[in-house]
């Protein structure tokens, strides 16, 4: 059983050191995005604004790319937002009652008790995780989605300097 504790305790540090490096991810993606965003609003401010004048197709071209763009990168701030919001991290007990429960009973019930809080604490972990990892994902997604738009944009302002 000792065994059995130690290497559970060591997926425990594991876990939490994946739940931190999420974490830390999360907070720099959204930094990011937010980065995106003020300079997809330094865009839309260009040249008084020509991204929204729709006088030819390829002007509306242009206006499509840059609202679908836009959208992907608004779309991936939400979420990284999301995948910072404030959970309840999954800690092993700590009560007073855990500590007098764990004195009162006999070295094997103590083990017992000790694997079981490992396992539900890891398994708690693990969920809070995936739920984190989730809108991040999907943001990374969007931010991919959002490039595409970015280089179309870029190639179709190009396209219409080179032809005016």
């Amino acid at each position: 059983m000792d065994e059995t504790i130690s290497y559970l305790k060591d997926r425990f540090k594991d876990e939490q050191d994946r739940f931190n490096h999420v974490e830390n991810k999360s907070a720099r993606f959204f930094t990011a995005v937010s980065i995106l965003i003020a300079g997809l609003s330094a865009i839309a401010g260009l040249k008084n604004g020509v991204i929204f004048q729709l006088g030819s197709p390829l002007a509306i071209l242009i206006f499509i790319a840059f609202a679908v763009a836009a959208f992907a990168i608004a779309c991936a701030w939400g979420h990284a937002l999301s995948a910072l919001r404030i959970k309840d991290y999954p800690n092993l007990p700590s009560a007073r009652p855990t500590g007098e429960y764990l004195i009162a009973v006999d070295e094997e019930a103590q083990k017992k008790h000790i694997y079981n809080c490992y396992i539900d604490t890891l398994e708690s972990l693990k969920v809070t995780i995936a739920e984190k990892t989730k809108p991040l994902d999907l943001a990374y997604q969007e931010i991919i989605i959002g490039a595409g738009a970015f280089a179309a944009l870029a190639v179709l302002v190009t396209l219409r300097e080179l032809i005016t």
